[in-house]
Order: structure tokens, then C-alpha cells, then sequence
């Protein structure tokens, strides 16, 4: 079914909802709709509102919300998580597996008894995420899967990276505010440090943790986000490097060294579009043996029979990738460390490179909230009124960023922080890709 005209009604809704509320704010004793940047009280504020002014802010609410979810990608829409425990329920429960097999929808009773679960429980929370236009309540307290839930079908990578978010994230994120204030671990940059260690009581990083040494539910959590990496890069369109990178400016037989690419996404996806260039995976042997026993032989078994993919085991902080290779991609990995040891890792780097290679790091590049000229900002800033970042629009990094606090003490960064980073490293910075979400940083021999 389409939505033609739905766009269309929705956008009417907006425009006339505000009129409303317009006319209402003219005929109070402030007569105008605050500004974001306006911190004075206004009479609306704390007071009750009248209904019909009500009524035209949840229409705008409702509206905006259903207008963007239909619009947009599913997956780019799931990944932005919302209502965590009631996400980490559903996905946890299979319930939208449990769905597809009644498409005209389930009772509340029925999914109970499939799942073990409370029935009213169950349908206060589908009823939460459908109000998100997450699932769909065609009739009272009977569900049926939509667009977006069944994004998390779990043979889905989406699922898997829901379940990463709303499991351990989520759970060490609680303990955010009691981390800060601790004055050994409040000011540290120590990956031993973060809100994950207080969580999980483990002494060591989050990695270290998913190789799962002695402990099922961290080696399940571990293949987990492998498999869940895959969908979060597909949400966030991580695979614009496939198309916009000139992978052709590599010659021939050119070695691209995917230098702690997991399961290696990316590769797998390198593989398929340019089967003339030489690729190698490298990560920590847990992930190595996964990509190379499980994920490449179903997924991309032409590259092995091939000999086109090599799968190194490494540990970047203490051991240099493969040599002399003309590219190395770095995928949401500095990210993932603070400052010292990303300059431990792209020295490493330094050391393997060939006057011929450059390193190219794929990550989220931060823009700051406020307006510059536009000569001073390294990216085209939004139209007035809305923030120079897109604000929400772009929302993601800025939740990754405080993610990456909570897990390993790490963040993301502007340009300037990276360009300081391989400078430390002995790199030279050569450009920006403005590629998709996500941007591509390139560095090269000095």
C-alpha cells in the first residue's frame, strides 16, 4: 500500500495545527511562540492549557513524528533508539517473529502464551511502540508487525544491534551520573574506567570483555555485536564508501587492509563490487575466526575460493597491520579509544605504510551547535532557523558520542581533533570525504 496523498495530509495537518497554536500564543500575555534560545518563562508554560491548544500540539507532535517515520529509511529510524526497555523486550522475546505468522495481527493472549509473558504487560508495551509507529494495534489489544518493527525480525542485524544498545548500553548508561561523580573514575580517560566497568564489575575493555574468555553471556553478547555491527552499518549507511570512495584510484590488484573491521562488513561489501582489489581482514581472533568459519563462507564465498580475502588475527595496540598496503580503513575504531591510544594505533599504521598508501578513517565527524560564517565552518551548515548541525535531523553522532563514554571512556570528533591525532601520529592530513552520515578523514605519509 502507498501513501500517496498521506505525505500530503500530514504536511496540512502540521501547517494548520500551527495556526492554532499561533492564534493561541497572540492572545496571551507574552503574544508570541517562544524561540529555543528564549530561557524567560512564558505564561503557557506551567499553566493548564485549553484543549483545543493541546489538541493542536499533540496533533503537531503526532504528525511530525508519523511524517519522518514514514519517510525515512526503517532501519535509519530504529537505530535511533527509543524506549529502550521496551525495545530490549520485544527484540529479546522475538515477539515480531512471533508476528509474521499471523500478518492480520495477534491478541495480546495469544502472544502471552508464546512467549511466556504477562498479556497486559505485553501489550502496555507494544501498545508504547506502537504509539511510536513502532508495530500497529489494528483492533483493541491485537498487534501486527509495520514498517519499522519488522526491522526486528531476528535474522535481521538491526535486531542484534537493538538488543546491543538496549542491553549492555543501556544498562551501563544508568550508572553515567554515579561514574562522573567518583573522583578517581570522574575526570579519567581510562577505557578500565567508564560506566561498562561499573556495570559489569570486568576489569578489562568492553573487547576484551566480548572475546567471552570464561564467560557465555559475554562471548553471546560479543557474536552478538558482530552480527549487530552489520546492521548498524546498513541503518546509518556506512556502505556510501563503497560507491562515493574512488576505490578505482588503487590500481589493479590494490590491497585494502580493513584494520579492525569485525566480521568485516565493508570487506564483504568491497568484495562484491570490486572483485580486483586484494583485501585484508584484521581483528582479534575471536572476531577472525567468526568472519572466517561462519559470516565469508555464506555470505561472500567467491573472495575465499578466490583468494582474494586473507583473515589476520592482530592486536593493533601492541602489533602493525599487514605491510605496505595501499589502503588502510578504519571503520568507527578511533572512536573508540581515547587520545593515546589512537595515536598508538595509527602508529602502528605509520609503521606498515608504503610512500604509495594513505589510511582512511570512517567515523562520525562532530559539527559544533553553534552558527559560524560560513567561511569558517568546515561543513555547510543548515538553513536558518534550524541548528547548523540539523539538530536533530542529525542526532545520532551526538547520542554515539555520550554511547562511547558510557562503554570505553572514548568519543567522537570534530575535524580539528582528528587532524591533532594523526599529526601525533607522524601522518599528514590530506582530506575530507563528505560521504553519507558518516564522513571519511584520509592521511598520508609526510
Amino acid at each position: 500500500m502507498g501513501t500517496d496523498g498521506q505525505l500530503s495530509s500530514l504536511v496540512d495537518l502540521i501547517a494548520n495545527a500551527t495556526k492554532v497554536v499561533e492564534a493561541h500564543y497572540q492572545k496571551s500575555s507574552k503574544p508570541f511562540v517562544p524561540s529555543l534560545d528564549d530561557i524567560e518563562p512564558h505564561p503557557f508554560d506551567n499553566s493548564v492549557l485549553d484543549k483545543e491548544l493541546r489538541n493542536a500540539i499533540q496533533t503537531i507532535e503526532g504528525a511530525c513524528a508519523q511524517l519522518a517515520a514514514t519517510v525515512a529509511r526503517p532501519g535509519h529510524t530504529l537505530v535511533n533508539v527509543f524506549e529502550t526497555s521496551c525495545l530490549n523486550v520485544v527484540a529479546t522475546f522475538k515477539i515480531p517473529d512471533i508476528l509474521e505468522e499471523k500478518p492480520a495481527g495477534m491478541h495480546i493472549s495469544e502472544i502471552g502464551k508464546v512467549t511466556g509473558l504477562d498479556e497486559r504487560k505485553i501489550g502496555r508495551i507494544l501498545r508504547l511502540l506502537a504509539s511510536k509507529h513502532c508495530f500497529r494495534e489494528v483492533s483493541k489489544n491485537v498487534f501486527t508487525n509495520n514498517r519499522l518493527s519488522i526491522q526486528l525480525l531476528s535474522n535481521n542485524p538491526i535486531s542484534s544491534i537493538s538488543l546491543h544498545f538496549t542491553d549492555e548500553c543501556a544498562k551501563s548508561g544508568v550508572l553515567l551520573s554515579e561514574t562522573l561523580a567518583d573522583p578517581e573514575w570522574g575526570p579519567s580517560r581510562s577505557p578500565y574506567q567508564c560506566p561498562f566497568n561499573r556495570y559489569t564489575k570486568y576489569p578489562k575493555t568492553l573487547f576484551d570483555y566480548y572475546e567471552g574468555i570464561g564467560s557465555p553471556e559475554a562471548a553471546m553478547r560479543g557474536a552478538r555485536f558482530g552480527i549487530g555491527m552489520v546492521g548498524w552499518g546498513n541503518a546509518i549507511e556506512a556502505g556510501a564508501v563503497i560507491s562515493e570512495f574512488p576505490w578505482a584510484e588503487l590500481g589493479e590488484g590494490g590491497v585494502v587492509c580493513d584494520v579492525g573491521g569485525g566480521i568485516g562488513n565493508i570487506s564483504m561489501q568491497l568484495a562484491h563490487k570490486y572483485p580486483w582489489l586484494k583485501l585484508i581482514l584484521q581483528d582479534l581472533p575471536e572476531r577472525i575466526q567468526q568472519a572466517r568459519n561462519e559470516i565469508w563462507p555464506k555470505e561472500c564465498p567467491l573472495a575465499i575460493q578466490e583468494d582474494r580475502v586473507q583473515f589476520k588475527p592482530i592486536d593493533f595496540f601492541n602489533e602493525s597491520p599487514v605491510k605496505d598496503c595501499d589502503a588502510y580503513y578504519l571503520k568507527n575504531i578511533i572512536h573508540d579509544w581515547p587520545d593515546a591510544d589512537c595515536i598508538r594505533i595509527l602508529s602502528h599504521i605509520k609503521n606498515a605504510m608504503g610512500p604509495h598508501s594513505r589510511v582512511l578513517i570512517q567515523e562520525y565527524i562532530l559539527q559544533y551547535a553553534n552558527r559560524v560564517t560560513d567561511g569558517e565552518s568546515k561543513f555547510q551548515q543548515a538553513p536558518e532557523p534550524l541548528l547548523p548541525n540539523y539538530g536533530a535531523g542529525r542526532i545520532r553522532q551526538y547520542n554515539l558520542d555520550i554511547d562511547m563514554m558510557n562503554m570505553l571512556n572514548s568519543e567522537e570528533r570534530t575535524v580539528d581533533e582528528f587532524i591533532k591525532l594523526g599529526e601525533a601520529a607522524g601522518l599528514h592530513f590530506t582530506k575530507v570525504w563528505d560521504i553519507g552520515e558518516l564522513g571519511v578523514i584520509e592521511f598520508r605519509l609526510p
